[in-house]
């Protein structure tokens, strides 16, 4: 990843770690209790994420309190379904949003085929998270190690799309909102790797 684009990802992570804690001191109205189940699973999502530094447990726990469905989560695999659903209804959500930009943009401009790319990578990253997700609903143990090797790459696999729609919207104008979203996803995206790779290990 070039220089620019991890420091440019720090700055936006670190403002995104004031709004969540900003949040977190406010009302939580809405928002389900972390359950016993979540505290433990994104402790341990954060130790045993296996590619670069940690996210945040507290970014991993308000992603999960997105959901009412985490506190009803009995086991961690329930628990991984539900933090792909969130994945993907945001994902989803931001590629509708680079669907209405394409709309409005004028033909020709530079912002047509950095969004059109974006619009291919994002409908890519819900494509693939619907395959793991059948993957993870099928997997009944696997003895020889490899199987839970290709469930937590299979999510893993979905940072690259991101960040190459990221590197695409350096420094163009009038997608401020739309970056941050997609740094905010690739810190989603290690969310899930590391709950996932915290249920291969304990599988």
């Amino acid at each position: 990843m070039p220089r620019t684009t991890i420091i440019f990802s720090t700055i936006l992570f670190m403002l995104l770690s004031v709004v969540i804690t900003a949040q977190s001191s406010s009302s939580d109205s809405g928002k389900p209790k972390a359950t016993k189940l979540m505290v433990e699973a994104c402790k341990n999502a954060s130790i045993n994420y296996p590619y670069g530094d940690p996210f945040s447990q507290e970014f991993c726990l308000s992603t999960l309190q997105s959901d009412n469905q985490s506190a009803e989560a009995k086991d961690l695999r329930a628990l991984v379904l539900v933090a792909i659903d969130i994945l993907k209804s945001h994902v989803t959500a931001a590629g509708g949003k680079i669907k209405k930009m394409l709309q409005d943009a004028k033909k020709g401009t530079v912002m047509m085929p950095v969004l059109s790319f974006c619009e291919v990578d994002y409908d890519h990253v819900v494509r693939r998270l619907n395959v793991c997700q059948g993957l993870i609903r099928d997997y009944q143990g696997d003895k020889s190690g490899r199987q839970p090797l290709r469930l937590t790459h299979c999510v893993e696999m979905s940072f690259t799309p991101l960040n190459k729609c990221s590197i695409g919207l350096e420094d163009m104008p009038g997608v401020e909102v739309l970056s941050k979203e997609n740094v905010e996803l690739q810190f989603m995206v290690q969310v899930n790797t590391g709950l996932l790779a915290s249920y291969d290990v304990h599988d």
